[in-house]
């Protein structure tokens, strides 16, 4: 994913070093007693994965590779309760054929995955420690935090265990994209490959932040880094570890923001708001038809709806088959609509085993448009290759590839192989989605 050249890296792995001053501003004694407090129970996870299957991002690089050509790599986490619960990032241990971690004492246990949901980086682990009770940090309050409060982190960067890093919240609620509940606490913490998965600490040393995404035009930390706030993983860590799912809340519907633009177009009193684009509802069994394309969403259960990813995060947190009311804004009236909650689908968490090479991971096809004229679907997208992570979906159609419009899937796969060869890291593509144009990025496979 680029924006404005620069590169959004998820954290797996080790490459190569960079350097950057990041600094702290509270005393260090104060620093040093927090850190001795909690580092005990921050972890490094260890992924092995298949021969020749490199399902890494494509800035990350392989920490080691075994004789049969398995390759392993590694991540940070933390210890949430003391029988054994691990927290760290979904892709850090996606696709791995085996997951450990390595505790404090130096001791590597076997992980078994408990979850991993759908829309959000977030896994929750589980090691057998034995009859003690294990070191563990506590959940702080991310909704507390403001721009210029001092965090620090603590990982693995580089392989470089124990590692701590100390800077300012920079910002809070940051939208980069990642999934429909995007609200990334940003710092300058100085944050690289290896502290994926590694918890950011306030100064009362709880977590308030899980190290997640950095935001650079090299494959190295360049001054933004972007955490998980704690509200969000408070909510996925206690429902994974009492049922190891979700549970999530949705409505069936796409939205997008009401722009000063719309507002005026649509007649709704301000900007605020989620404009329903379409809806995917079944042949109307979900809904039963009391929400349409055009209309903005004002308030859930009372409470106002800022944009998009409000109304998801509300929807979220709310029990499934609840019956909730809207009001909406339909043609500039007003009117409250009941409607049921469903669930997010999520999957059973698995170890993947997949022996392929590190793959674009796009499936092609062919159509034809609603006026005979061909085109070129998505059939599927792996979610382990390199295509997934720029949004592109199954049922999208690539309508041109690097400014080529495409009409068969093996002129769109020739166009993305020739930039492979030319050892072009992305791949531009203008792909139709829910009848909107989207220019993407695809991340190309080395």
């Amino acid at each position: 994913m680029i924006w404005a050249c620069r590169t959004v890296i998820k954290l797996a792995l080790v490459t190569s070093v960079g350097l950057w001053s990041a600094h702290a501003y509270a005393g260090s004694d104060q620093i040093a007693a927090i850190v001795a407090r909690v580092s005990p129970a921050v972890v490094r996870v260890v992924t092995v994965r298949p021969p020749a299957h490199d399902q890494t991002k494509p800035d990350d690089k392989v920490a080691t590779a075994a004789a049969n050509g398995s390759t392993t790599a590694f991540g940070s986490g933390y210890i949430i309760d003391p029988s054994g619960y691990v927290g760290t990032n979904r892709h850090v241990v996606e696709g791995a054929s085996s997951v450990f971690v390595v505790t404090s004492d130096g001791v590597r246990h076997a992980a078994q995955i408990v979850g991993m949901p759908n829309e959000a980086d977030i896994a929750l682990l589980w090691i057998d420690a034995g009859p003690q009770p294990l070191p563990y940090v506590q959940l702080g309050d991310s909704d507390k935090m403001h721009v210029g409060d001092e965090v620090f982190a603590i990982g693995s960067p580089f392989g470089f265990d124990n590692t701590v890093t100390a800077g300012i919240i920079s910002g809070v609620n940051r939208n980069i994209m990642e999934s429909p509940f995007d609200d990334y606490l940003q710092t300058d913490a100085a944050i690289n490959h290896g502290n994926s998965g590694g918890p950011l600490f306030d100064m009362d040393g709880k977590v308030i932040g899980m190290n997640s995404v950095i935001y650079s035009p090299v494959a190295a930390f360049a001054g933004l880094a972007f955490a998980i706030p704690s509200s969000s993983l408070r909510f996925v860590f206690e429902r994974l570890m009492k049922t190891g799912e979700i549970r999530a809340g949705m409505l069936p519907i796409h939205t997008q923001e009401v722009t000063w633009m719309l507002q005026q177009t649509l007649e709704v009193p301000d900007p605020h708001g989620a404009l329903v684009t379409s809806v995917q509802d079944d042949a109307g069994k979900m809904l039963q038809g009391k929400i349409l394309a055009g209309d903005v969403i004002r308030t859930f259960n009372g409470e106002t709806v800022l944009d998009p990813r409000d109304l998801a995060r509300m929807a979220a947190l709310t029990p499934i088959g609840s019956d909730v009311p809207l009001e909406i804004c339909r043609r500039g009236a007003k009117e409250i609509v009941n409607v049921t909650i469903h669930a997010w689908p999520e999957g059973k968490p698995v170890l993947l085993h997949n022996d392929g090479p590190r793959i674009l991971g796009l499936e092609l096809g062919s159509a034809r448009d609603d006026k005979g004229r061909p085109i070129v679907t998505v059939a599927s997208v792996d979610p382990s290759g390199t295509a997934a992570d720029s949004g592109i979906q199954k049922g999208d159609i690539i309508v041109e590839a690097q400014q080529t419009p495409v009409f068969e899937p093996d002129q769109a796969l020739r166009i993305l192989r020739a930039q492979s060869q030319l050892k072009h890291r992305f791949a531009a593509v203008l792909v139709e989605h829910d009848k909107g144009l989207n220019w993407m990025s695809l991340a190309i496979p080395e």
